[in-house]
């Protein structure tokens, strides 16, 4: 009796005092709970802060917050029915629409009440962020680091404060994201072969409802699970054929990807000039892994990748350069046809067409390759592991996504590829050192600086609020 309370007290005293022993197991799972609660709390600061803390709330609606709150309003205001459900004019799909229309008749319709709800999404995903994290091996303060780099993702924090579709659908890809992770296990003998394509499947479909954008992560998703199951992929291929579909009754109704008038910004055609753009669009996001992969001796057998992904890029550059002054024509406007930090930054540096397609040459090169330095960073990781998976499913669906706008004639926003880079953070964690991880912070606070400046502080002085803002993003105004 006497040793078996010895033992208990011995117990107690190492769960009191942390230290490696008996009862370790459920001592670490409650400081991982505690950290997870504290990096939930630091994004939901961060969306308070700036929600309050700014001048959001004093700006009338800008971007593209007019035309999609019309949909929203006319449920909202006139009740249900299948024209305004369904035959709605937006390039979102009904699963972002109605999500708001309800909240809206919940809460009421006023702009800065739908604004709260965007809020809310950006704030809900840093959850499956933390549970992927958790899944890929990190830990402690590891968990707050991935919560702060969420929030600094170009566009993230900024866009999460307007009634825009970009913290749903960022939500809805990470909750994707975790699916596939939980359903495809680290084996064939752990993977949930039914549950896993079937939720998977599911969850594709309405971000597909969403955005047609979510078809990138139907690539990336078949293309890691065939790279280790083979033939026995095929549950993951039939959950995103099964998943796309689902989206083509729409496509009938409307006549194209997106709603009838918005078809001149959205519609199928070619042009690899839009796969130039976004591969200098991603340099803020994938630039930092070029000095690791042409650094780090673990790499140096895969590191041809980074030379095929640079000459890939100066192909696209020389064949097909986009012009920063396109522009496309639907809704009795001409907005222009690529927009966003790298239209700004090349708009900024010249006016000329050729210094444009210099600069872009340049840029799409070393976006490119960028590309190549992760695949041979991924690639050192085995299929397997989730830290591999992770790695090659961002890869892939980043890859994927850009590649399907060589199919495209449209618009083409760096905004567009935040829901594909939204793994990175865990990316930049496994394979940054500690300074280049610092360096990579700096650069990217300095983009939330300007972002929230530009979209959040600055009240125009005699012009709409709409006008001023857009033009500081290269945005023309609708």
């Amino acid at each position: 009796m006497k040793r078996l309370d010895l033992v208990r007290s011995r117990i107690n005293e190492i769960k009191l005092q942390g230290c490696p022993g008996v009862g370790v197991a459920n001592c670490t799972k409650d400081k991982t709970l505690i950290w997870m609660i504290g990096s939930v709390l630091l994004v939901l600061v961060v969306g308070l802060v700036g929600r309050h803390g700014t001048n959001v709330l004093e700006k009338s609606a800008f971007f593209d917050e007019g035309n999609i709150r019309v949909p929203i309003d006319n449920l909202v205001a006139d009740g249900w029915s299948v024209s305004r459900a369904i035959d709605f004019e937006e390039t979102k799909g009904p699963a972002m629409i109605w999500t708001y229309a309800v909240w809206g008749s919940l809460l009421g319709g006023d702009l800065n009440s739908l604004r709260l709800l965007s809020v809310l999404f950006f704030i809900l995903g840093v959850v499956p962020l933390l549970l992927i994290c958790k899944r890929c091996g990190l830990r402690g303060p590891q968990l707050p680091l991935a919560a702060g780099l969420y929030v600094l993702l170009p566009y993230n924090t900024a866009l999460a404060q307007l009634l825009m579709s970009e913290s749903s659908f960022v939500f809805g890809s990470l909750c994707l994201t975790y699916l596939f992770m939980w359903g495809f296990g680290t084996t064939t003998d752990t993977q949930r072969r039914v549950l896993g394509p079937v939720l998977f499947g599911v969850m594709l479909s309405i971000l597909l409802h969403h955005r047609i954008h979510a078809v990138a992560f139907a690539g990336g998703a078949c293309l890691v699970a065939f790279e280790r199951d083979r033939v026995r992929s095929w549950p993951w291929w039939l959950a995103c054929v099964a998943a796309g579909l689902s989206r083509v009754p729409l496509w009938i109704r409307w006549g194209g990807l997106v709603s009838p008038q918005y078809q001149g910004a959205h519609d199928l055609g070619f042009g690899l000039e839009s796969v130039t753009y976004l591969a200098a669009a991603l340099l803020p996001v994938t630039a930092v892994f070029l000095w690791p992969a042409l650094t780090d001796a673990r790499h140096r057998t895969r590191r041809w990748l980074v030379w095929v992904g640079a000459a890939t890029g100066l192909g696209l550059g020389l064949l097909a350069s986009p012009s920063m002054v396109e522009t496309l024509a639907y809704l009795d406007n001409e907005p222009r046809r690529f927009l966003g930090i790298v239209n700004s930054a090349i708009q900024t540096v010249s006016s000329a067409p050729t210094a444009h397609w210099i600069m872009l040459l340049a840029l799409a090169t070393a976006g490119a390759a960028s590309l190549g330095a992760l695949a041979a960073i991924a690639w050192q990781y085995r299929v397997t592991s989730p830290r591999g998976m992770i790695m090659r499913l961002q890869l892939l669906t980043i890859v994927t996504g850009s590649g399907l706008y060589a199919a495209t004639h449209s618009g083409v926003y760096d905004r567009y590829i935040l829901p594909w880079v939204v793994l990175t953070p865990i990316l930049w964690m496994a394979a940054l050192r500690r300074w280049m991880l610092t360096a990579q912070i700096l650069a990217l606070a300095a983009i939330l600086g300007w972002m929230t400046w530009n979209l959040l502080l600055r009240m125009p002085e005699s012009t709409a609020p709409a006008t001023e803002a857009m033009r500081a993003l290269s945005v023309p105004a609708r």
